[in-house]
């Protein structure tokens, strides 16, 4: 049965509190939002395997505050404590205490000023609102908040058996989403139709629908449409339009991010084959340089070096590309960042990773094209999982 057993989180508990007692830690929060959007939500979900999905509302001074957000404390010696304004919780329980507060700030800073003083790590700071941060510095005298991102990072970056199982099924399911959205694109219909297809695949099979962006025909070179939702009910496909739609979602949190262009209900012409080519064989370039060992930055320059040989390129040189050819995948977008240059650039690939690699042209002249695939770093090599094994990805159109 896919997901994570209670013995799974208590060994990244104390993996955690191995990580905060290096730093010089008294302990380590995560905090995180929910809220149903996946959006910064991992922290907490990675600790104790509990998503809040009770969306945010502005704070109400003496009634509640940081509502639709969790926080866990797991000090460096103790138990985790899960404090959320859930009233009740269904199974499977989180694999931490459960306290339930209006004020989640406060009842936090309860929580710390019972620790010895010291320091304490924040992961997740960019989904702590300012004033929560400034009320927490006021009430825990002589413990200072610090920020902790990278031990998240770093807890999270090789997956366990059980990871890649559930980047396995979610690179299966998105599969399934982005087969059942390009039967749907044909002449007349509408972008959130094609949409639509799409999301039934994802709810229909149990997994959590995240996002996407859908572009087509004269705005290709666009991600998506400006208003809230990311497609358009009024855009009609045209036989010989551009389609691109970039589809993320979820298996038990687990991400399946990837990007598909084509042309509906026609073949295309030679502009179109030629910038359809460049994303793709580039990025499949790349992912066949997905071994343990291998730096990033090398990954990278092959996704690029193969780029500008394309005949895209020859006729229109590297306008309309930012650089970066992926990223990390797991319960986020996350590093490493592949790209030549960087931060990233010089670490190396080890077993267990995930990447998204990927590739996006945008150019109002000639329309706009994605590629992305997701794909697990094994010591035998690397094992797409939103597309067909390597042998037969060169075929693929």
């Amino acid at each position: 049965m896919l997901g994570i057993g209670g013995e799974e989180y208590a060994r990244r508990q104390q993996a955690m509190r191995r990580l905060a007692a290096r730093s010089g830690l008294r302990g380590v929060v995560a905090w995180s939002r929910g809220g149903s959007a996946q959006d910064r939500y991992a922290d907490v979900y990675y600790l104790t395997g509990f998503y809040q999905h009770q969306p945010f509302v502005p704070d109400v001074p003496g009634r509640w505050r940081a509502q639709g957000h969790a926080a866990v404390l797991l000090p460096v010696e103790g138990p985790a404590l899960l404090l959320t304004d859930a009233s009740a919780v269904q199974e499977p329980r989180p694999a931490a205490r459960l306290r339930t507060a209006r004020d989640l700030v406060d009842a936090l800073a309860e929580r710390i000023r019972a620790l010895p003083p010291g320091r304490i790590g924040l992961i997740g700071c960019e989904v702590m609102a300012a004033p929560w941060w400034r009320r927490l510095h006021s009430v825990i005298p002589g413990h200072e908040l610090v920020g902790a991102d990278d031990l998240g990072w770093q807890a999270r970056r090789r997956k366990s058996p059980a990871e890649l199982d559930l980047l396995r099924a979610a690179g299966a399911l998105g599969r399934q989403a982005m087969a059942a959205a390009r039967q749907a694109a044909t002449p007349g219909a509408t972008e959130a139709e094609v949409a639509a297809a799409a999301i039934a695949e994802i709810t229909r099979a149990g997994g959590a629908y995240y996002g996407m962006g859908v572009s087509s025909g004269a705005e290709s070179h666009t991600f998506a449409a400006s208003g809230p939702a990311p497609y358009r009910a009024d855009r009609r496909l045209a036989a010989g339009d551009l389609f691109r739609i970039d589809l993320y979602g979820s298996v038990h949190g687990y991400l399946f991010d990837l990007a598909r262009s084509w042309v509906v209900g026609a073949e295309p012409t030679t502009e179109q084959r030629r910038l359809l080519d460049a994303v793709r064989e580039s990025v499949q370039a790349g992912i066949e340089m997905l071994r343990p060992g291998r730096r990033i930055g090398e990954v990278a320059r092959r996704c690029q070096e193969v780029f500008e040989r394309s005949a895209f390129a020859a006729h229109h040189g590297m306008s309309g590309f930012d650089g970066v050819w992926g990223h990390g995948l797991g319960l986020s977008f996350e590093p490493p960042w592949v790209e030549q240059d960087g931060p990233s650039a010089g670490e190396r690939l080890e077993a267990g990773m995930c990447l998204a690699l990927e590739c996006r042209i945008s150019m109002p002249s000639v329309g706009g094209a994605g590629y992305e695939d997701d794909v697990i770093v094994t010591d035998s090599g690397p094992e797409p999982v939103t597309a067909p094994a390597l042998h037969t990805l060169h075929a693929e159109r």
